[in-house]
């Protein structure tokens, strides 16, 4: 097998396949085969020599991120009244994080990652456009955890944040050496996110591409920017509608202290931990209708405060602090050290401006962390081989 499909395979099952109507199989299932498949991995690809990534200095984000969760789920014992084992099995999602040991293991080549991403980026926009002629393709999952989330144009697809992903791989390509084949890849991709009507992906997206403006050579290029901006126009206009009425949404929300992000954000920050230790290293993962906690996150619900509104801050109430500073100590030293990719830089430039997209409680959104953790173990140790070389 080769690894790229492997990779594919392992982003269809943390995807769960767009929760397709005709896969009946519920998160649980999905989650037990995205672990098992991770560990197949282990067979599938014979022991050489794997000394450089396969080390406790980069395992040690997963065993982190576990110890941040592990102290949370005594927590919310302490605190909640939430038992052990009640814990244990509400926060069963971020498990998923141990796929980074396998993949560790395997040692994909960058090419293979990408390979994956772009496999996968078709797919997803594939299965968009199906569910924009046949809305009862995205049907609810075996468990009825979603609810299908409609704008103007489609509905909301699992999996749009590797799409992003990749398009700013693409970006990076046309901005280091200009091939018409990438500039046009980069922009259909950008047409389809711009379509997608997400506003917290757009903005992470629109600054990506007028970056890129800047830094692009090529003899075409202001004729290109002209024709862009041509473009963009037509769309914008013809659009209009749509834009303006997104416009009005965002700044009636932005406006509006009923809005549920700045209800959530107060209220997280000011009401919810009962101490400085939960604020700090976290509450626990609510169990619904199990628990003192999770009746609290209940209520909430219908007051419309929800921690997945707040994504990496809503991340911190529950988990604490230890597994955001991982991630985020691995997030800096991608974009200040020089020797990784823009594209790199570019998704994690994209987590701290707008951090209530990118969430950790379950896949895809694990998965993406689990891929930034294994680029940044790639690339530092492809550049100390380097510098080793030249020594």
């Amino acid at each position: 097998m080769k690894k790229s499909t492997f990779l594919f395979v392992s982003l269809l099952l943390s995807f769960r396949f767009w929760y397709l109507s005709f896969i009946p199989l519920n998160r649980d299932i999905f989650l037990v085969l995205f672990i098992l498949w991770g560990f197949l991995g282990f067979i599938f690809f014979p022991k050489k020599q794997r000394k450089s990534l396969y080390t406790i200095k980069y395992k040690k984000y997963f065993y982190w991120i576990l110890i941040g969760v592990m102290i949370s789920m005594f927590n919310a014992d302490l605190f909640w009244d939430q038992n052990l084992l009640t814990t244990l099995i509400a926060q069963r999602f971020i498990y998923a994080f141990i796929f980074l040991i396998p993949l560790l293991y395997i040692q994909p080549s960058e090419e293979d990652i990408l390979k994956a991403l772009k496999w996968i980026s078709f797919c997803t926009f594939l299965v968009w456009l199906l569910g924009v002629f046949n809305p009862a393709l995205l049907g609810k999952g075996a468990d009825d955890e979603v609810v299908k989330s409609q704008t103007d144009f489609g509905y909301y697809v699992n999996g749009i944040h590797f799409v992003v992903f990749y398009f700013y791989f693409v970006v990076q390509k046309y901005i280091e050496k200009f091939k018409w084949k990438d500039f046009l890849k980069a922009t259909l991709l950008f047409s389809f996110l711009l379509i997608y009507q997400n506003r917290s992906i757009l903005i992470g997206a629109v600054i990506v591409v007028f970056y890129s403006l800047f830094r692009f050579r090529s003899r075409y290029k202001g004729g290109l920017i002209l024709s862009i901006a041509g473009i963009l126009c037509f769309i914008v206009i013809y659009t209009q509608e749509i834009w303006l009425n997104l416009i009005e949404a965002t700044e009636h929300q932005l406006n509006s202290d009923k809005y549920n992000r700045w209800k959530s954000l107060y209220y997280y920050f000011n009401e919810y931990s009962p101490n400085w230790f939960t604020y700090l290293f976290g509450n626990g993962m609510p169990s619904g209708g199990n628990s003192k906690l999770g009746d609290l996150m209940w209520n909430n619900f219908t007051k419309g405060i929800y921690a997945s509104d707040l994504g990496m801050i809503g991340m911190w109430t529950t988990y604490g602090l230890i597994p955001l500073v991982t991630i985020y100590a691995v997030i800096f030293k991608i974009i200040y050290q020089k020797k990784f990719p823009l594209y790199l830089k570019f998704i994690c430039f994209h987590i701290i401006a707008v951090p209530t997209i990118f969430q950790f409680w379950f896949n895809p959104g694990v998965y993406l962390f689990i891929i930034i953790f294994y680029m940044y173990a790639y690339h530092n140790e492809n550049n100390r081989s380097i510098k080793e070389c030249y020594q």
